[in-house]
């Protein structure tokens, strides 16, 4: 998105549907300050709108309402440069708000459905160690493949190449869920016996090793019996 917003203003005349080209020629500050505000509303919605949405229709709900709805804005984004140039501005808004939108809803949500689907608390951390993985690799090579996706179009006179390719993997997302299941989370689930120790709720050791004073206790002394309640340690 920086590079599209940098790039030099079209020329010439736009040839519909695939020979869109051109950028907003913005400079170096107006760029930072829009992904400022896009990181500031990244914050809120983080805290705000997830627990929301979550709670009101679920997890993978969720995720698949997003993933659906992603590929849409990718194909749409190289056309802004068609708007009005006083509809730019919040062409460009409009996008990197939803983009982000999309982004704290899809990831959380995904790695939620990711920690419900292990087979076992012992394995968790290797799951989410691999998944981590995964992203930084695709974070590493997605910027170079899509940027020479973005070269070659720049070479036919296009800038959409790049944004159509990321809409297609986002399809492929839209596909893969539809095999997805939403599991209970791991606290409400069974424990089988390795993970019983695991599962069952943490007592200080102070507590354990002081239950049997919490039990009343009868004791004799002659012909008589008193019930002796123990005193409760600090």
């Amino acid at each position: 998105m920086p590079v599209f917003l940098s790039e030099p203003l079209m020329e010439g005349r736009q040839t519909l549907p695939w020979g869109v080209s051109g950028g907003f020629a913005l400079s170096t500050k107006t760029i930072g300050f829009m992904m400022a505000v896009q990181g500031i509303y990244s914050m809120i919605a983080q805290l705000w709108l997830f627990p929301l949405i979550i709670r009101r229709i679920g997890t993978l709900a969720t995720f698949r309402l997003v993933i659906a709805i992603w590929p849409a804005l990718y194909f749409a984004v190289p056309y802004l440069v068609l708007l009005p140039r006083r509809f730019q501005a919040t062409g460009i808004y409009v996008s990197l708000l939803a983009k982000i939108t999309f982004h704290v809803l899809a990831f959380p949500s995904n790695a939620i459905l990711l920690t419900n689907a292990a087979p076992s608390k012992k394995v968790l951390g290797t799951i989410n160690g691999v998944a981590a993985s995964a992203a930084c690799l695709a974070r590493a090579f997605g910027p170079t493949l899509t940027g020479a996706v973005h070269s070659v179009g720049l070479r036919f006179g296009t800038n959409g190449p790049a944004w159509w390719f990321g809409g297609l993997v986002c399809v492929a997302g839209v596909v893969e869920s539809l095999w997805m299941e939403e599991v209970e989370g791991r606290t409400d689930s069974p424990c089988d016996e390795d993970d019983q120790a695991t599962c069952e709720p943490l007592l200080h050791s102070a507590t354990v090793e002081t239950a049997d004073e919490f039990v009343p206790r009868r004791i004799s002394l002659g012909s008589v019996e008193e019930l002796d309640i123990s005193i409760l340690k600090a």
